[in-house]
């Protein structure tokens, strides 16, 4: 079967908007429980039923679509429970990761310079006044930074483990920084962890990143207790 000149296969259509609708989870546009209706993302993206329901079926596998029997799809919920599981299996693999990662630069200088560019955007950042695009540049850079230690971990299972992670983590992103002054305290966390790893400290960048999360996880259950708001569909 041929398609016409210039159009998109269904299976390109299918990752186009699994990619968009995968993106707008993580970054909150499409809050937990929103209904996802086919028709709705039809029009929306200009795919065809077929790719919509293939990326709908591909963000259920991944844990951030629920498929709901006669009810269609929604984005997933989120729980208590899976916000404090989340964090404990990160916090069993991303402190190996970090050490990993350490020895990779101290024997790496290619990498080793790139964690200290990181390191010095870091130090812009905090040095901006707050505003949404001081938090988004913070985000962005964060994000490098995180993709950089899993790239930078030599073992596949761990680097591939964390990296599935990573869209649970970025939606939860939200609830950590709903307070302002999180950004402050984030940098000054990553600028730990970046000093650890250049000075070839695996213990020290481990414990920097260890407590990092715990401090994630605090903030995240500090602003849940304060009220999660009309935008997070929250169970016990």
């Amino acid at each position: 079967m041929t398609t016409a000149e210039g159009a998109v296969p269904d299976v390109s259509k299918a990752d186009l908007v699994h990619r968009q609708i995968k993106e707008e989870i993580e970054l909150g546009e499409l809050a937990p429980g929103t209904p996802l209706s086919e028709l709705a993302l039809v029009e929306r993206t200009g795919a065809s039923r077929t790719p919509v329901r293939e990326a709908l079926r591909r963000l259920a596998a991944e844990g951030l679509v629920d498929l709901v029997p006669r009810q269609g799809a929604r984005v997933s919920r989120v729980s208590l429970r899976s916000v404090r599981d989340l964090f404990d299996f990160r916090s069993l693999l991303e402190p190996a990761a970090m050490r990993q990662a350490t020895e990779a630069a101290a024997a790496d200088p290619e990498l080793r310079r790139a964690f200290a560019s990181m390191r010095t955007e870091f130090t812009r950042v905090v040095r901006r006044a707050p505003s949404q695009a001081r938090s988004r540049a913070f985000y962005e850079l964060a994000d490098r930074f995180d993709w950089a230690i899993i790239g930078a971990t030599r073992n596949e299972h761990l680097r591939r483990t964390i990296a599935e992670l990573r869209p649970h983590t970025a939606r939860l992103r939200n609830l950590s920084h709903v307070d302002p002054r999180r950004v402050e305290v984030s940098v000054s966390e990553h600028l730990r962890m970046c000093d650890a790893l250049l000075a070839g400290d695996p213990d020290e960048a481990a414990a920097a990143i260890t407590e990092h999360l715990a401090e994630s996880l605090r903030t995240i259950f500090r602003n849940l207790a304060s009220g999660p708001g009309d935008g997070l569909d929250l169970l016990d």
